[in-house]
């Protein structure tokens, strides 16, 4: 089990890595850094500097998932059955697949909905900034359909389930619905510090245009991880932004 159990975690944290370095194919927002720093360090060496801290947090996700998970009823099949050979345990890849895909799309499609909704009350800084932070597509599928579920799912809502059946001694649905809404509320939260350094306009449906936005797609794909495995929470995420960027072209 210890064997297994290291192998999983190294084969997520190289593919959380590789999440993390694929943000070196994007046009990061350097643009707000102060100048005494960008006249001091090199623009290329900068973009490195900035991936340590989501490197440091896949190391922390990774750990806590790997070493919590399967206590609290979670599974990453897929990456069970092809590390583990004693693996007995049988999984659908299709119900994986689709069900991952289904809740994709609902995100994706929810997102732009929200957006447009929102589109009047927001400041114009804000409505571009999705131009001044070009991320590639290859970026938005691995690092958002990858990386971005080890740590919100795979670490974060984990660690909540964990914390919830210590405390209350049992694993029903309440406690993953808890867990679940608690990891795609802070995931959303987390993106308001970015939102102050753009604007100083912060009103109220901004507030509430960022926490939704940000907070459903979270919800889905946690759904995703709870219900058929970590896999299909990743398929989830990837769907969620190839919708948006097909309905982006689409509308363009």
């Amino acid at each position: 089990m210890l064997n297994f159990k290291f192998k999983l975690w190294l084969s997520l944290v190289i593919i959380g890595l590789t999440g993390v370095a694929s943000l070196l194919l994007s046009d990061l927002p350097l643009g707000n850094l102060p100048p005494e720093v960008t006249e001091k360090i090199p623009i290329e060496t900068l973009k490195f500097i900035i991936l340590i801290n989501p490197a440091m947090l896949v190391f922390i996700a990774t750990t806590i998932g790997t070493i919590l998970y399967d206590k609290v009823n979670l599974s990453a099949p897929f990456f069970e059955k092809l590390l583990d050979k004693r693996d007995t345990h049988s999984f659908s890849l299709k119900g994986i697949v689709v069900e991952g895909s289904i809740l994709g799309v609902l995100a994706g499609v929810t997102i732009i909905a929200i957006a447009y909704f929102f589109k009047p009350y927001l400041p114009q800084v804000l409505l571009d900034s999705s131009d001044n932070v070009r991320l590639n597509l290859i970026t938005k599928l691995l690092y958002g359909g990858v990386t971005e579920e080890l740590l919100c799912r795979f670490g974060l809502m984990t660690l909540f389930v964990w914390i919830l059946y210590k405390i209350f001694k049992s694993l029903n649905a309440a406690i993953y619905w808890t867990a679940n809404v608690l990891s795609a509320a802070l995931f959303a939260l987390g993106h308001l510090p970015m939102v102050f350094q753009m604007t100083a306009d912060v009103t109220f449906p901004v507030y509430v245009y960022i926490i939704l936005a940000n907070s459903i797609g979270g919800f889905l794909f946690g759904y995703a991880y709870w219900k058929r495995g970590l896999e299909s929470a990743f398929i989830a995420h990837a769907f969620a932004h190839l919708t948006m960027v097909g309905v982006n072209l689409v509308v363009s």
